[in-house]
């Protein structure tokens, strides 16, 4: 009668000892997974966002300097250079917390192309803003006409949707004069003049805030959903200011009137870096 008792003892005392043993190895394949991960944790390369956070923070500074040196008046360039020479003292200590030495060179502004980093040397075809639903403020000024390229090396701005062309405007020198074009997506004319100019309005359709001029782009764009591009960026250094509407809702603006080119210098124990950095004043908000 005894027999029965044993082997019931003998399946618990079994039962027991595999329950042990789940216990015991999940304990162990949860230290062996935690420092799996402890040690490839530590082996992530974190220098890219180290240079990442440095150019990130040095292009907020730029324009918050530039914002500063403007708010009064016209650009003071001594408010410029001290709120970049006190950024470049704050973040050189607190990189240094980090074992790290950050460094940057050139304050200076530069006149600014219709390239797409507004350098000379930057993309000359790019989109300035995609998703438009409206364009409230479309400002053109020629800073240098001698340095605006010839009719085969023109500026073209344009306005497309995903069915092509919607209007465009085209600048080149015509003999130390501005020769405007303005074409509807068929290619038509809608006006073509020659003009000694400095500011194009396109939405209020004037030149230099007094000559009356049909540029008629409301008219093309109206209710559809379109980008605004550069073609041959290069070929003019302008001032510009763009703003308007999303298809969503929400407000865009861009605007260069001057470009920075810092050099940004960065140090560790494992990385080093340097790096020109185009930033566009004052900037983009979006």
């Amino acid at each position: 009668m005894k027999r029965p008792d044993d082997s019931a003892q003998l399946l618990l005392l079994a039962g027991f000892a595999i329950g042990v043993g789940i216990v015991v190895l999940t304990i162990m394949l949860n230290n062996v997974i935690y420092a799996s991960n402890i040690a490839s944790e530590s082996s992530i390369d974190t220098a890219r966002y180290d240079i990442s956070n440095g150019l990130e923070m040095t292009t907020q500074a730029y324009e918050n300097a530039y914002q500063s040196a403007t708010e009064s008046g016209p650009f003071d360039n001594s408010t410029f250079e001290q709120e970049l020479e006190a950024y470049a003292e704050t973040a050189s200590k607190s990189y240094a917390i980090t074992g790290h030495t950050f460094n940057f060179e050139d304050y200076a502004l530069y006149e600014a192309y219709m390239t797409q980093n507004g350098l000379a040397s930057g993309e000359d075809d790019w989109t300035i803003v995609s998703n438009v639903n409206i364009t409230n403020t479309f400002l053109m000024e020629i800073s240098n006409v001698s340095k605006l390229g010839n009719s085969s090396n023109s500026l073209m701005i344009t306005a497309t949707n995903s069915t092509g062309l919607l209007w465009s405007i085209e600048l080149y020198n015509s003999s130390g004069s501005v020769n405007i074009t303005v074409t509807d997506g068929l290619s038509s004319v809608i006006e073509q003049r020659e003009m000694s100019l400095t500011q194009i309005d396109i939405i209020g359709e004037l030149i230099d805030n007094s000559t009356s001029v049909g540029f008629d782009f409301d008219d093309y764009t109206e209710g559809n959903d379109y980008s605004i591009n550069v073609l041959g960026g290069s070929n003019a250094a302008a001032y510009c200011t763009f703003s308007g509407n999303l298809t969503t809702g929400e407000p865009f603006m861009f605007a260069r009137y001057f470009v920075a080119n810092p050099t940004v210098t960065m140090h560790s124990s494992d990385m080093s870096i340097t790096r020109s950095l185009p930033i566009s004043l004052p900037g983009r908000i979006s």
